[in-house]
C-alpha cells in the first residue's frame, strides 16, 4: 500500500512533512528538556540534580525496553488511531505530573512516559522517511531527529520561559501538554484509518524479558546516579542495587541466549564495529558531560541569570546544527567513519583545551561563546555518524537490535557521564580548596590586609560577631568558587587529552575504515 493512502486526499503534498516534523517535536521535548544541564536546572526549579537526572533515566530506561517492542505496537494500529491513543494517554500522564508533588506518584508517571512517550514520537521517523524524495531518505530523518534531540532543550526551555519565570514546575509540564494536543490535532485532521505497516497481533511478547532488562537498567543507573550521595558501597541501598544489577542483567542474558524468540539478538556483540561503536560513544558522552559543568559554572560561580544562560545556550546549539548539516554532506558522500570521528574527536580535543582558558573569577560572553560554538560543531559531526556506525552492516534482522544497542549505549554513557563528572567535581574541589586554605592564616600578610578590609567593611554595618561571621562566610565562598574553577581547568585538561589519544587511536585503527557507505548501497 502507498504511503500517500494514510492521509485525507485534501491534505496538500508540500504540508504533509512540516506537520509531521512539528509533530514529532513534543515528544522529543519530553527526552530533551533540561537533558544536558541537570545541575544548572536545579538550581533554578528548586530540584536536586540527581533526583532531577534519575528522573530523566527512569524514562530512559523504559524507553530502551519500549523498543524491543515497538515493531508490534506500530503494526498493530492504523497511524491515526495509535497516534491519537498514544498522544491521549501522554497528555493524561503529563497532566497527573502538572497537579501532584509527591515523588513517588511522579517516578510512576516517568516510567509510564517512557513507555508512551516513545510510542507516541516513533511513529513520525518512518512516516518522514517516507515523505522524503531523496534516496539518502533516511539519513535525513535521522539528522532531522538527533537535531531535535541535542538542540531541543534550550529550544523547549525558551518556549517554556514564561511559565518558568511566572509560575512553577507543574505549570511548565502543563505547557507541554498543549503541545501534545497539537499533535491530536494533526492526527485527527490529516489521517484517515488506513494501515501504513502489515498489521500485526499482539500477542506473544515476552514480558519477563522486558522485565528483567527494565530491572537490570534501572538498578545500575540508580547506583550510578545515587553513589556519591550514599558513599557509594558503605550503603545497603547501593550495594542491593549492584547485587540486583548482576542477578537480573544474568538472568536476561540467559533468557535470551536459550529462547526460541529472543527479544534481543546476543550475536550483535559479535561484530567488530558494535564494540567500537560503544567505545567511541562512551568516550563522546564523558567528554559531553564537561559542558553540564560549564553551564553549572555559570549558574553558581558566575552567578549568570538562568535566563541569560539560557540565550547564551544558542551558541551551542548554533554549532550543533552547523555539525549536523556537515555529518549529513560527509555521510551522503560517503566519506569513511575513519575520517569524521578523526575530525569529530579533534574539534572535541581543541575544545576541551579552550575551555581550560575560560575558568575565571569573572568572564565575559564573547570569552565564552566560541568554545561553545565549538562544543556544537564537534558534537553535532559526531552524533548521527556514531548512530550510523552502530547499525550499519547488520544483517535486515539485527537491524532493530543495533538500533537499540545505540540507545541503550547512550542511557549507559549519559548516566555514567553524569556520575564521573559529579565525583570528580566533589574530589577535586575538595583537594583544591584545602590547598587554597592553606594559604590564609595570619602569618599571610595578603590575607591579613583581606581580612582587615572585608572585616572592617562588614563591623560599620553589623556587630562584632556577626561581622566575624559574615566576613569568614565571605571567604570560604571565594575559595569553594575558586577550587571549583581550579577543578574543572584540571577536568578539561584530562578531557582534552582522552579527545586527543581518542582522535591519534582513530587514525591508526584500521577497522574504523568500515564505512556508513553501506547504508545506501
Amino acid at each position: 500500500m502507498s504511503h500517500n493512502t494514510i492521509y485525507h486526499k485534501w491534505v496538500p503534498q508540500w504540508l504533509k512533512l512540516p506537520l509531521l516534523i512539528m509533530a514529532m517535536f513534543p515528544h522529543l521535548m519530553l527526552m530533551s528538556l533540561f537533558h544536558s544541564n541537570s545541575a544548572f536546572t536545579s538550581s533554578f526549579l528548586d530540584v536536586d540534580s540527581d533526583d532531577l537526572q534519575y528522573l530523566l533515566m527512569l524514562m530512559y530506561g523504559t524507553i530502551v525496553v519500549t523498543l524491543l517492542v515497538l515493531p508490534r505496537f506500530l503494526a498493530y494500529f492504523s497511524v491515526k488511531y495509535y497516534i491519537l491513543l498514544m498522544s491521549s494517554v501522554s497528555i493524561i500522564i503529563l497532566y497527573v505530573v502538572s497537579v501532584t508533588n509527591n515523588y513517588h506518584v511522579i517516578l510512576v508517571m516517568r516510567f509510564l512516559e517512557g513507555i508512551f512517550g516513545v510510542l507516541e514520537g516513533a511513529i513520525f521517523l518512518p512516516l518522514i522517511t517516507a515523505e522524503l524524495k531523496t534516496k539518502h531518505a533516511r539519513i535525513v530523518a535521522y539528522l532531522f531527529l538527533y537535531a531535535i534531540m541535542l538542540t531541543g532543550g534550550t529550544i523547549t526551555t525558551s518556549l517554556l520561559k514564561t511559565s518558568i519565570e511566572n509560575y512553577n514546575f507543574q505549570h511548565m509540564v502543563l505547557m507541554i501538554v498543549y503541545f501534545h494536543i497539537f499533535v491530536l490535532i494533526v492526527a485527527f485532521s490529516i489521517f484517515n484509518t488506513n494501515r501504513f505497516f502489515a498489521k500485526i497481533p499482539l500477542y506473544q511478547l515476552d514480558h519477563v524479558s522486558c522485565f528483567l532488562l527494565w530491572l537490570s537498567l534501572q538498578s545500575g543507573a540508580y547506583a550510578i546516579i545515587y553513589g556519591k550521595r550514599l558513599m557509594w558501597l558503605e550503603s545497603n541501598q547501593i550495594v542491593f542495587c549492584l547485587f540486583l544489577f548482576m542477578i537480573s542483567s544474568g538472568l536476561f542474558i540467559l533468557k535470551q541466549k536459550y529462547s526460541k524468540r529472543p527479544i534481543f539478538h546476543l550475536e550483535v556483540f559479535s561484530y567488530v564495529h558494535i564494540l567500537v561503536g560503544i567505545l567511541l560513544f562512551f568516550i563522546f558522552y564523558v567528554i559531553r558531560a564537561g559542558l553540564n559543568n560549564v553551564y553549572s559554572i555559570m549558574a553558581n560561580v558566575w552567578k549568570w541569570p538562568w535566563e541569560y544562560i539560557n540565550n547564551i545556550q544558542y551558541f551551542n546549539v548554533g554549532g550543533t546544527i552547523l555539525g549536523i548539516l556537515i555529518s549529513g554532506i560527509l555521510l551522503v558522500r560517503a566519506v569513511s567513519s575513519k575520517t569524521i570521528f578523526a575530525s569529530g574527536f579533534a574539534i572535541l580535543a581543541i575544545d576541551c583545551a579552550w575551555f581550560t582558558y575560560v575558568f575565571y573569577p569573572d568572564t565575559t560572553l564573547w570569552t565564552i561563546a566560541p568554545p561553545l560554538f565549538l562544543q556544537g560543531i564537534g558534537q553535532g559531526l559526531l552524533f548521527t555518524p556514531l548512530v550510523m556506525y552502530i547499525i550499519t552492516g547488520l544483517p535486515p534482522n539485527l537491524v532493530s537490535n543495533g538500533a537499540v544497542m545505540g540507545t541503550t549505549v547512550r542511557f549507559w554513557t549519559t548516566a555514567i557521564g553524569y556520575s564521573i563528572m559529579q565525583n570528580a567535581i566533589l574530589y577535586l574541589s575538595l583537594k583544591h580548596a584545602d590547598s587554597l586554605s592553606m594559604n590564609f592564616s595570619p602569618t599571610n600578610p595578603i590575607f591579613s590586609t583581606l581580612w582587615n578590609s572585608n572585616f572592617n567593611s562588614n563591623l560599620s554595618k553589623l556587630t562584632y560577631n556577626d561581622a566575624v561571621s559574615v566576613t569568614i562566610g565571605g571567604f570560604k565562598s571565594k575559595i569553594s568558587a575558586q577550587a571549583l574553577l581550579l577543578s574543572n581547568m584540571e577536568i578539561f585538561t584530562i578531557l582534552f587529552w582522552i579527545a586527543l589519544a581518542t582522535t591519534i587511536i582513530i587514525l591508526l585503527y584500521k577497522p574504523a575504515k568500515i564505512g556508513v557507505r553501506n547504508i545506501f548501497y
